[in-house]
């Protein structure tokens, strides 16, 4: 099985911005305006493990976001924005098509001009793929610090009267603060990809292959409770539940097995905030205890690339202050694609959730 090995790295810190308006599942327009009973909208709160999530208001995109969560990292780290060498930016809902944001990002944060910044349009995989390429990039030393951005506004192009896409998903920047430090403990990546499955999660237009049209942007009702446009997001929820019931627990036995990983030692199992019910699948097929995986899908839905890093800030920040901590992680989604990592901290810059 290929694999990559990454050293001299430690993640120095992590921060997470998020709206502040706060979207109730039980009022959403795609659940409460047809045939469906409370009890009804409850099951499905249920099986998801999601309850609400957070939207951002009109003309607040992920960037906006992100510099709130950098300028509020930089500053419980202590560094200032000229030493940052690298950005990498995990975004799917980019500013624009073109230039790509990290450029504009560079001068909204300040940093230098000689710093190297990139796109990198993945999505629920996306924070451990990007972990592995800024990872590889500053192993050697010649990049001393660098941040890794995961940040979707996912509401922006989910109807909100298409109850099978929106009640899931929510918006969140992320920020991971990385240093070279020869000392650390190296991080392990294995990677997986299916594009024959594309069209389990996409948005057909608004790209090259099928540009937007008058049509794309006229919502079409396709079942009660489901209404949509051409540019809108569209999740074929059989295809994703029977990928994600059979190839993440795969990936995560394989991967344990590669780098002979004792999970009773691992502290933490961070999976991708998709559906409470496919991640507890995934965790009893590990036999990990569920006091080891822990949730804030109910609170802030799938953040797609941002769900892992927003899990850590949410949900194991006294840990990660504290002292060592030894984690697997694994994303999985668009794509389809799925990545799992291993890593370990050491009294990381914690910031409490910020609010835009």
């Amino acid at each position: 099985m290929p694999s990559l090995t990454v050293k001299n790295i430690r993640i120095a810190g992590m921060a997470a911005c998020v709206p502040s308006r706060v979207e109730e599942n039980l009022n959403l327009p795609g659940l409460t305006n047809t045939t469906f009973t409370n009890e009804e909208i409850m099951k499905v709160i249920t099986t998801t493990g999601i309850e609400r999530h957070r939207a951002v208001d009109d003309g607040v995109t992920a960037s906006d976001l992100t510099v709130k969560a950098v300028e509020r990292m930089l500053g419980d780290l202590g560094w200032e924005a000229s030493e940052v060498d690298c950005l990498l930016y995990v975004c799917t809902s980019r500013d624009f098509i073109a230039p790509q944001t990290a450029c504009i990002l560079q001068h909204r944060l300040g940093l230098r001009n000689d710093s190297f910044v990139m796109d990198l349009p993945l999505g629920c995989s996306g924070w451990v793929y990007a972990m592995s390429v800024i990872g590889s990039m500053m192993t050697s030393g010649s990049f001393k610090k660098g941040l890794l951005i995961a940040a979707e506004t996912n509401t922006l192009n989910r109807s909100k009267t298409d109850r099978t896409v929106r009640p899931l998903f929510g918006d969140a920047a992320t920020v991971t603060a990385l240093e070279f430090y020869p000392e650390a403990s190296p991080m392990n990546f294995t990677f997986g990809v299916d594009g024959s499955g594309y069209q389990a999660i996409w948005t057909k237009y608004g790209g090259m292959r099928y540009p937007t049209t008058p049509e794309a942007l006229e919502p079409m009702e396709y079942e009660p409770g489901v209404s949509r446009r051409g540019t809108d997001m569209v999740v074929n929820g059989m295809d994703v539940f029977g990928f994600a019931i059979k190839v993440p627990p795969k990936a995560l036995k394989d991967f344990i097995s590669e780098f002979k990983i004792d999970t009773n030692k691992v502290d933490y199992l961070i999976l991708h905030q998709a559906n409470k019910f496919i991640n507890e699948k995934i965790r009893k097929s590990l036999n990990i205890p569920s006091e080891k995986v822990p949730y804030c899908l109910e609170d802030f839905g799938n953040v797609t690339s941002a769900s892992i890093p927003l899990t850590l800030v949410t949900r194991c920040a006294d840990a990660l202050r504290g002292g060592p901590c030894s984690l697997l992680a694994c994303g999985f989604g668009v794509g389809l694609a799925w990545a799992t990592m291993n890593f370990s901290t050491d009294g990381m810059v914690i910031t409490p959730l910020i609010e835009y």
